[in-house]
């Protein structure tokens, strides 16, 4: 059953087999406030996300699908795996160095896993 994750319809399951998917880098400038839209950006949803701050000085503040934000230390990592997510907003990233995001994204799909499931197998 599809679900809506800030007005998009998702129906992705992050831990399908059949799934298919591929990597993406955005980076957030020093000092700016970014957010990073998957389903506009990329035409799918990240199903896992490892956000990287590289100021070794300043903490940077996250927000995942609208969330309340958090605190990334400096120089710290933050890691999400098998969920499925919208959007990522990094304000700001530190003064004195860039954010990462690295993502693992999948398409948006116009069947369902059990539709793909049936054909892989037969």
């Amino acid at each position: 059953m599809p679900s809506v994750i800030q007005g998009f319809v998702v129906t992705t399951k992050p831990k399908d087999p059949t799934l298919e998917s591929f990597p993406t880098v955005d980076t957030i400038a020093a000092g700016a406030t970014g957010t990073v839209v998957y389903p506009n950006s990329y035409k799918g949803v990240a199903i896992s996300a490892a956000i990287i701050n590289q100021d070794t000085v300043n903490a940077t503040t996250i927000s995942l699908n609208g969330s309340t934000s958090f605190q990334l230390s400096a120089g710290g990592q933050f890691n999400v795996n098998d969920q499925n997510i919208v959007s990522i907003r990094i304000a700001p990233a530190g003064a004195a160095g860039t954010t990462q995001i690295v993502a693992q994204v999948a398409p948006t799909l116009l069947t369902t896993e059990r539709a793909r499931w049936d054909v892989l197998r037969g």
